[in-house]
């Protein structure tokens, strides 16, 4: 058996490996099912209570302000019944009851003359209830919990062995039943044979494991029962006992979670897990040796959190409970920052994040948290495998999925597919990952501790940015100090992403923020090409509200290097805040730009840009004169600017390139940051005023060319010519 020791610091290439992969066709000669689950509703109060035995009820409140929403919260009374707690949750848009007494005619009124009043009776008939209480939005329901607790191992098929013992990991194997529905069948047929190859590496162990945790993504596609009764057929043939965690693959796009408390979006994921295993759960816990276990859903669905706040009421008490025991956590999505764009955007929420992390942090007990979802390769896993409050994190390859565009060669050239080895002996945990080409690799026993500081916006939102009357380090004599980052994947050689201080060019003893993007290097096929504007950086500018101020900054293009006919470009985005709202944003370009900036994943959809042309002659300094008030002002805007209550403004400067075709790169400089009262004049640059972005300077998906799954690999650019061309 191969075995390779990982050092940190030692650059290994080689050609890439050439795999051949064939499909069992034994496994698909028909279609495989598995017995349908249903979670069901409550048809008597009995069916509401929890498994602890109490009544719990969840009440959304929108449509206002924090202050409005616990004012609200403070006028709640239970009558004919006994509060025994509760909590809130979304920074006091969601509250959690939880009632010890409880009768039908048990009665929760809201308002300061009661305008809101249910009993769990009516919850029982309708599932849920809304009301309009002093200018509010409420939502009431129960919250159950069938699908949540602590497991025996037993139960499962596993056998406790004692304190030494062993265990596999997988990652997104992300296969199924290909029927060409979605245009994915040769994507399934590729990772289905990656999957059988990780199966046989589990199966091929000195000895067998414990059992196999599979991370989420199970299946490819959205949780179609074909696809998990395949996964079922493949994965069950390890020899172990299986458990599933939920991934964002189990589930329909657009699934909902009401009204009450509905579960519907989870059966085909339940019954699968039913049938390989005999659980039926999203969220559980077990025991073996001296070690404690979580399996933490991360479906990434909208709104499903907000149904779900109970969780994290359970994970507290859970890891309270066992906060004597050493702690691994299995999570979908990764909780630390990779650093490539998809992923600052289609990751949990900065508050599911923080609260999340904060509890697994609060006994110091919980030693590694273990996620996929990002199908990284082998060598970006461990360089961005971080240690946060003691918790050691880390994104593992998939089992099946092939890797994202990283831009640099994986350890011997891939492919990185294959299994995460956990060995215990104690207290101790060692874990290595084993390749489907039987190349073995160990993780450091601890990893770099985790900046969030200099990393702010990954745990905090923009309006929990410390901000400032004016700019702090405006001309970058301190380097980047007090400028907030964002966390970007480096190459090891030639990165394709540079956010640095240089001295300016042509103006002697001044500095510059320099930021330069290119299309990522070494993308090999299979490699989804995304595009990527993740290198910026910003910083934050209190207001008094509705406050009118001119932005002020110098820039010059580096026409050594940047491709001004090539789809990428610099911006300066400018966000307003009416505290924790977001009201307004405001893209002053160079070059093209990404109409929308974070892609289809961005957490603020509903708030459009507004796209505003900065000159982009190269080799010149140029300055800028931003009205950032006027311009929201010129558009059609439901309010106008005096009337947004902005107290706040994160000032953004970055680059972005598409990351497909030719390179494509772009530099700039900017320097010389400041503000000044509106004087009432036009944005503008050198005395030219600016006018709204050209179309030809706007780009988005599909506009010049179909967006496809090429072998179902993401793509934005043909890869040999423009189908408008003859």
């Amino acid at each position: 058996m191969k075995r390779r020791k990982f050092i940190k610091g030692i650059g290994l290439s080689s050609a890439a490996l050439s795999t051949s992969v064939a499909l069992s066709a034994a496994d698909l000669t028909q279609t495989p099912s598995f017995e349908p689950y249903s979670y069901g509703k409550p048809e008597s109060l009995q069916d509401a209570v929890s498994q602890e035995g109490y009544i719990l009820i969840r009440i959304e409140l929108t449509q206002g302000k924090e202050i409005e929403k616990k004012a609200l919260m403070d006028t709640l009374e239970v009558k004919k019944g006994k509060l025994l707690r509760s909590a809130s949750f979304f920074y006091d848009q969601i509250w959690v009851l939880w009632l010890e007494r409880y009768k039908e005619d048990t009665l929760i009124t809201l308002g300061k003359n009661q305008v809101i009043q249910f009993s769990l009776g009516e919850l029982i008939k309708s599932g849920e209830v809304e009301g309009l209480p002093d200018g509010l939005k409420m939502q009431g329901n129960f919250l159950l919990d069938k699908e949540i607790g602590e497991v025996e191992p037993g139960s499962v098929g596993i056998k406790d062995t004692g304190e030494k013992f062993s265990f596999v990991a997988m990652a997104d194997p992300q296969g199924g039943l290909p029927d060409d529905r979605d245009k994915l069948q040769t994507r399934m047929k590729i990772h289905n044979a990656f999957i059988e190859e990780s199966v046989d590496l589990v199966n091929k162990l000195d000895t067998d494991p414990l059992f196999a945790m599979v991370i989420g993504d199970v299946c490819d596609e959205w949780g179609y029962v074909k696809d998990l009764a395949q996964m079922n057929a493949f994965l069950s043939k390890m020899n172990c006992p299986v458990l599933y965690g939920i991934g964002n693959h189990e589930t329909l796009l657009r699934s909902e979670f009401g009204p009450g408390y509905n579960m519907d979006a989870f059966q085909n994921f339940l019954a699968a897990q039913k049938a390989i295993n005999g659980l039926d759960k999203l969220l559980y816990s077990f025991n073996i040796g001296r070690w404690h276990f979580i399996v933490w859903p991360d479906p990434l669905r909208e709104h499903f959190w907000e149904s779900h706040p109970h969780y994290f009421d359970w994970l507290k008490r859970d890891l309270e409970k066992n906060k004597d025991r050493r702690t691994v956590v299995f999570q979908h999505v990764p909780s630390h920052p990779i650093g490539i764009t998809p992923h600052i955007s289609y990751a949990e929420s900065v508050f599911v994040k923080r609260t999340f992390l904060n509890t697994l942090a609060t006994h110091g007990n919980v030693k590694y948290l273990l996620s996929g979802h990002v199908h990284i390769p082998l060598r970006a896993s461990f360089k961005t495998a971080i240690r946060y409050k003691g918790i050691q994190m880390i994104s593992l390859p998939a089992a099946g999925y092939r890797p994202r565009a990283f831009g640099e060669e994986d350890f011997y050239g891939g492919p990185s597919q294959g299994i995460a080895l956990i060995h215990i002996d104690g207290d101790q945990l060692h874990m290595q990952f084993k390749t489907v080409t039987e190349e073995l690799f160990d993780f450091p026993e601890e990893l770099p501790e985790f900046d969030d500081t200099s990393y702010a916006l990954w745990l905090r939102n923009p309006w929990e940015i410390p901000a400032s009357k004016t700019f702090i380090n405006p001309v970058f004599e301190q380097g980047l100090k007090h400028w907030t980052r964002r966390y970007v994947f480096h190459e090891d050689e030639n990165p394709s992403n540079l956010c640095e201080v240089r001295p300016a060019p042509s103006v002697d003893g001044k500095n510059a923020l320099y930021l330069f993007c290119r299309r990522r290097g070494y993308q090999a096929p299979g490699q989804d090409r995304l595009p990527q504007d993740v290198n910026r950086i910003c910083q934050a500018i209190s207001l008094e509200k509705g406050e009118e101020k001119i932005l002020h900054f110098s820039y010059r293009i580096d026409g050594g290097v940047t491709d001004l006919k090539g789809i990428a470009g610099a911006f300066c985005w400018i966000e307003g805040f009416s505290g924790k709202e977001k009201v307004f944003n405001l893209m002053y370009s160079a070059g093209k730009i990404w109409v929308n900036l974070g892609g289809v994943y961005k957490q603020d959809n509903n708030l459009q840009y507004v796209q505003m042309g900065l000159p982009s002659d190269p080799d010149q300094w140029k300055e800028a004169r931003l009205n950032f008030a006027r311009d929201y002002n010129s558009t059609e805007r439901a309010k106008p600017f005096a009337d947004l209550e902005c107290d706040r403004i994160l000032v953004h400067f970055g680059v972005w390139n598409i990351n497909d075709g030719g390179e494509q790169p772009f530099g700039i400089f900017i320097t010389g940051l400041s503000l000044s009262d509106n004087s009432g004049n036009p944005s503008q640059v050198d005395g030219i005023v600016l006018r709204s972005k050209p179309d030809e300077d706007l780009w988005w998906r599909n506009k010049l060319w179909p967006s496809r799954n090429i072998a179902g690999e993401h793509r934005y650019i043909l890869a040999t010519q423009d189908p408008q061309d003859p």
